[in-house]
Order: structure tokens, then sequence, then C-alpha cells
């Protein structure tokens, strides 16, 4: 029976991805990138079965930002890879490279959803048998004037492929985080949850679909029970819905149902489905493992929270003084909610205190009597460098204007500064730095000057 299916619907689709709001979960992987995989399998076309893989990847987890965000033209994108492999026993060889491109919007990262994930997957047709797969992403990196994505984090694992043709026959459980109904067309969509985790944030139901297969097709209705179960040796049924009966025509059939997950204690349960095929009078059935969140794990929020001295404070919000031109815009395109998460992560990867000594200093040192020490060109190159190795001051002939030589050994750099109207304001004339753009101001370089540093 077919169905209209976001998780069948995405994968054949390059251009969709779905961003889930997720509240917990342990995500595999491990090499920068975490994220976490799920599969479902049904019977296919022939004697082969369907193979669809959903994975789960969080725009922010504990250890920050895993996409960086450029500016373009249709406003901020972050790129990554999913590469794809499996192999059977009997020979089987699968490999793909899906490229994915990801929207950063003004919500992205507001407190109550910052733990954001985008949610894709794609499908295959297999034989039955026995298979191992390995999937890695990737992000974009720079190797020397050309563009390539390396490999940020990898997940690997087996599973058996059922030959569904043989018997009274049931799919996987396919978990959702969500179903919609179409009621013009009478199909629906499911949205994976590839985490399988439940309890909060909206996600108080465990959805799930599944297939039937080989019923007897002179019947016109079959039995469908559910129930949820503790995970031990010996399962106790903990919720259970009444036996429901379904309406078929033809020997496959297709059903979606949700559980609520109220009431349940923070760990890991079974869910447990059964077809009953009344024309035969044989059941089948299957049992999926997912999780129910407590109330500490969906505060993931917690490691973006800042604590700060009223000195760190003072200066917390200033990132246009270290941060990357990326990183500024991707910023200012935040929500508030969204900036304080921000400022919280990115301060989590720099030193809130030293800079907060910075400008405190520059403010001090460089001040003048019309321009702010922070805001001017040793100010900021102060607080973005610190202190140089060796400032040299240099007050020539009558016609030439002061200036210092500030020398940074350990980076390779040298600023030169020129007082250019007197008022002590030395302003930024030239710099080797790569992440300094040019000043405009070169032509007051003196041609000793010129030979010195170009």
């Amino acid at each position: 029976m077919p169905r209209n299916d976001i998780g069948v619907g995405a994968i054949r689709s390059t251009s969709l991805i779905v961003l889930l709001l997720f509240v917990c979960g342990q995500f595999a992987g491990g090499k920068g990138v975490d994220f976490q995989v799920d599969w479902s399998l049904f019977r296919g076309a022939g004697d082969s079965s369907r193979v669809e893989f959903f994975y789960a990847i969080p725009i922010f987890t504990e250890h920050g930002v895993q996409f960086e965000f450029e500016a373009r033209d249709s406003g901020l994108v972050a790129e990554f890879s999913v590469r794809f492999e499996m192999e059977g026993e009997e020979g089987f060889q699968k490999d793909a490279t899906i490229y994915k491109r990801v929207s950063a919007g003004s919500t992205l990262v507001d407190e109550a959803q910052a733990k954001r994930a985008i949610v894709d997957g794609f499908s295959l047709q297999v034989p039955p048998g026995k298979y191992r797969f390995r999937m890695a992403v990737a992000k974009p990196v720079l190797a020397g004037d050309t563009g390539c994505f390396a490999e940020a984090g990898s997940i690997e694992d087996s599973l058996d492929v059922p030959d569904f043709s043989q018997g009274l026959a049931m799919s996987l459980l396919q978990l959702a985080a969500g179903v919609a109904f179409d009621t013009v067309t009478g199909g629906f969509s499911v949205v994976p949850n590839p985490m399988r985790c439940y309890g909060s944030a909206g996600l108080g139901t465990v959805y799930f679909y599944f297939e039937g297969y080989n019923l007897e097709p002179e019947a016109d209705s079959f039995e469908v029970s559910a129930a949820l179960l503790s995970r031990s040796s010996e399962p106790e049924t903990l919720v259970s819905a009444e036996p429901s009966a379904r309406s078929k025509s033809g020997s496959e059939v297709s059903a979606t149902l949700g559980m609520s997950v109220a009431g349940l204690e923070p760990g890991e349960y079974l869910l447990g489905v059964e077809i009953l095929d009344r024309g035969r009078n044989e059941t089948v059935g299957r049992h999926a493992v997912f999780r129910v969140a407590g109330e500490e794990e969906p505060a993931q929020v917690t490691p973006y929270r800042l604590e700060m001295s009223e000195l760190e404070r003072r200066h917390h919000d200033r990132l246009e003084y270290v941060a990357t031109r990326n990183e500024l815009d991707y910023y200012n395109a935040l929500s508030d909610s969204g900036r304080e998460a921000y400022l919280a992560w990115f301060w989590s990867r720099h030193n809130l205190a030293e800079f907060a000594r910075r400008m405190e200093t520059a403010e001090a040192r460089f001040k003048t009597a019309r321009t702010s020490g922070v805001k001017t060109d040793r100010g900021r190159i102060y607080v973005k460098y610190g202190e140089p190795d060796e400032v040299e001051h240099r007050v020539l002939e009558v016609h030439t204007r002061p200036r210092e030589y500030w020398h940074y050994y350990n980076l390779g750099y040298v600023f030169v500064f020129i007082d250019l109207r007197g008022d002590s304001n030395f302003r930024l004339a030239y710099t080797d730095s790569p992440d300094e753009p040019r000043t405009g101001l070169e032509r007051y370089l003196t041609p000793e000057e010129e030979e010195m540093f170009h």
C-alpha cells in the first residue's frame, strides 16, 4: 500500500531537509560532528527489501555549533556532505555521497529551540541478508586555494534484512516525531525521529508506522495491538492500547499510530506492536526501543548559559573585536534569545576574562579627546592580538608624522601606526597580517618603510 512519507519523499529529493526540535539523546560519532542514525526495513520491489536510513545532526551540541554558517546572497548557509557505504555477505556493495545545504534563520537558536537538528535520509533496495554499513559526515575545508570536504564524524553498524516474501510478515517499526494526515488524499506524512527520544518539548507521543505482508486477501480487516513495555529480561506491560480493527483490501496493509508516554519515568522502554491476520487467525509482531527524557536532559542548552563578572558583562557582546566576518554576520542575524545562546557558546571557545581585560586596557591606554580607546586602530589591534612583543616609537623629521611599529614575533606580523592629524590618534597604515584588509593609508609610508615592510 503506497504512502506519502516524508521519510521517503525527502529521501528521494535532495532539496528537502527537515528541521526538528529534539530533546535528548547521546549522539554517536566523535571526530567533530555528533549525529545519530536509524533505519527501517520494508518489502521492496520483486524479491528485494527496502532499507530506509535516517540521520539527525543537531545544529548545536554541548561542545558548540557544529557548522560554520557563511553569508551568501540567499542568506546564511552551512554546507556538509554525507558519505554512505554498505556491504553484504553475498558481494553486494553500495556507496554514495550526498551534498546538503542548510539555511540559518532568526529563530535558529532561540533559547527554547537551541536543540534544533537537521533530519534527513535516503533509501535503497537490497536482497535479504546480512549487511554492514558506514555513514560519515564531512564538512567543507579550504586546502590551499581549493575547497574540499573533510570527514568529521562517522558511524558503523550492521543489520539483518529479512525476506518479507515468505509467510505472514511485518516490517520494522519506524518511530516518528509526528504524523500529518491529508484529509483530501487520505495519505499521510511521517517525520522520522532517528534519536528515538520522547517525553518533552512537544514529543509526548510515540508515533510509529509499519507495514504487514502476505495477509489472507479474502478477509476485509485485520487487527492491531500496541503496548509500551519495560525494557528488561521479562518485559512488563506498562501501557496498552485496546486492539483495533482496520479495514483492508488485498494482502498488504499499513498503518500509523501513536501512544502517549505521559507518566513514564525517564529511561529506555520497548514499543510492541502486533498484527492479527483474521483470515488465518495468525499473529506477527515487532519491538522497537525508545527513550523517555528526564527533566534534566532537555536542558542541554545549559552549556550556553554564561556566568560573568561585572567587568565581563560590560564587554561580552562586543564580538566585532574578535569574531570572524562570518561569525559576526551569523550573530547579527539571530533573535535576542538566539544571540544570548550564541554568545555563551562563543565565549566557551574564547577567553572572556582576557578579552574584558584587553578592552579595559585599550580604553585607558589609547583614548583621545575625541575617540574612545577601543575604537582607535591601536585599541582594536591590541584587543584582537594582545600585547605586542615590541613597540618602536619614531618621531622623525619635521615633515614626517610620528609613528609606531608594533611587532608580534610569534605571529610574524608587524603593524605600522601613524599619527596623521597630530591628535595622538595613530591610524593603522600598514600590516602584513592576512586577517586585516588594506587600510588605504599605505601612501603615508616612507620609502624606507616600504623597503622594510614590503
